[in-house]
């Protein structure tokens, strides 16, 4: 396994300085989001010919590939977002190299949901069946993010969405600290997600709080968990998911301890 940066949290920068600025911290490689920082904004001219071509110049130029592409934004209710995702999806080939995998999230908020909770549903199941049928076609995974509080806030309701969608594409993100949180035992559910896990996202947490908490912090034993996933068959890019901190501070020291005391001892 090898650590990457996420670029959306890279706020003062361009998407271009990011990627120089996480290769020269040694990253191996950058999850290109379409966010910037934690708000609703969209950068669609990351799906752009011509930034693609660029990311990809620099991409060969470093030997640093882009890990992956997310969209942390709620495609289920908002139609401009699902748009948005669908090109994603048809543009994402265009990224060399590349891995795979686009990552969503099912994002709402709360009183949509509950008021709505039939209607919510049924579209959540019908629009991720139409972006897996894209995903499909273009040979992707279309990743999941479980996570508290949002429409697949546990694993159990992930598998209820993948039997009603029935695509191979459809697939999960392992957010650690995410599956902590929302799962009663972290290692019987790693278990019973081993088909689907196909990228994966590090962060620590404390039971019971939702805060992405440095890697030395929290109550997870990432060692412990990291050696579960590679027995499970993940071997893969995992990204440091933290938000709290200044992150370009905390990242070479988060590289420096995943690598020295997780990755290596795997």
């Amino acid at each position: 396994m090898y650590l990457a940066g996420r670029s959306h949290i890279i706020q003062n920068r361009s998407l271009i300085d990011t990627m120089r600025m996480f290769h020269r911290m040694g990253y191996g490689g950058l999850e290109l989001s379409l966010q910037h920082g934690m708000g609703k904004w969209l950068d669609v001219n990351y799906l752009e010919d011509y930034v693609i071509e660029k990311v990809n110049e620099v991409s060969r130029e470093l030997s640093f590939p882009i890990t992956a592409l997310a969209c942390h934004q709620n495609y289920v209710w908002d139609d401009y977002t699902y748009e948005v995702e669908k090109k994603l999806l048809k543009k994402a080939a265009g990224y060399h190299p590349v891995s795979n995998t686009v990552i969503l999230s099912t994002f709402m908020d709360y009183g949509q949901r509950e008021l709505h909770e039939k209607e919510v549903y049924a579209q959540l199941v019908e629009r991720t069946r139409q972006l897996c049928a894209i995903a499909e076609d273009q040979g992707l995974n279309l990743a999941i993010e479980i996570e508290p509080n949002q429409l697949v806030h546990n694993l159990d309701r992930f598998l209820e969405l993948a039997d009603q969608v029935k695509s191979p594409a459809l697939k999960i993100n392992f957010d650690v600290g995410h599956f902590y949180l929302s799962e009663k035992d972290l290692y019987a559910a790693m278990e019973r997600a081993k088909d689907y896990i196909c990228y994966s996202h590090i962060d620590n947490m404390c039971m019971g709080e939702h805060c992405h908490k440095l890697p030395w912090e929290g109550d997870i034993d990432l060692l412990a968990v990291y050696r579960k996933l590679k027995m499970l068959g993940y071997d893969g890019p995992v990204s440091l998911d933290i938000y709290l901190q200044d992150y370009e501070s905390v990242a070479p020291k988060c590289l420096s301890y995943i690598n020295r005391n997780i990755f290596e001892l795997l």
